[in-house]
C-alpha cells in the first residue's frame, strides 16, 4: 500500500531557516539606511514649510505697517506646533531625531533665513 505523507523534512525546514536568515541580513541594513533618509526628508519638507511661512509673515508685516520683518522666534510664524522635538533657541533650531542623534540650522531674524549648520 502506498503512503502519501504530507509535510516537510526537517532538512527542508533547515534550508528555508537559512534562507529567511539571509534575506533578513540582507534587508535589515536597507531598511536602517531608508529610515534615516526618510527622516532627513521629513526634516527638509519642514524647514521648508518654515521659509515659506516666515516669507509670508513678512508679507503680513508689510500690509501692516510698510516694513518688512520676521518674527524674533520662527516658529510663530507656523500655524502648527512641531512637538518637543524641535526647538529654538540662541538662532539655532535644532530637530532631535528618534536615535537621539540632532540636526541644526541657524536662524536670522533679520533677514528671515534658515541655513543648515554643517556638522
Amino acid at each position: 500500500m502506498n503512503k502519501i505523507r504530507d509535510g516537510f523534512t526537517l532538512i527542508e525546514l533547515v534550508i528555508i531557516m537559512v534562507i529567511l536568515g539571509v534575506l533578513a541580513a540582507v534587508a535589515i541594513p536597507k531598511l536602517g539606511g531608508s529610515i534615516d533618509s526618510s527622516e532627513i526628508a521629513a526634516e527638509d519638507a519642514v524647514i521648508g514649510n518654515l521659509r515659506s511661512s516666515l516669507e509670508v509673515y513678512a508679507m503680513d508685516k508689510v500690509v501692516e505697517n510698510s516694513e518688512r520683518s520676521y518674527p524674533p522666534d520662527p516658529f510663530t510664524a507656523l500655524d502648527n506646533d512641531l512637538g518637543s522635538t524641535w526647538t529654538f533657541a540662541a538662532e539655532t533650531i535644532t530637530h532631535t531625531r528618534n536615535d537621539e542623534s540632532t540636526r541644526s540650522w541657524t536662524y536670522s531674524s533679520a533677514t528671515g533665513t534658515v541655513t543648515v549648520q554643517v556638522q
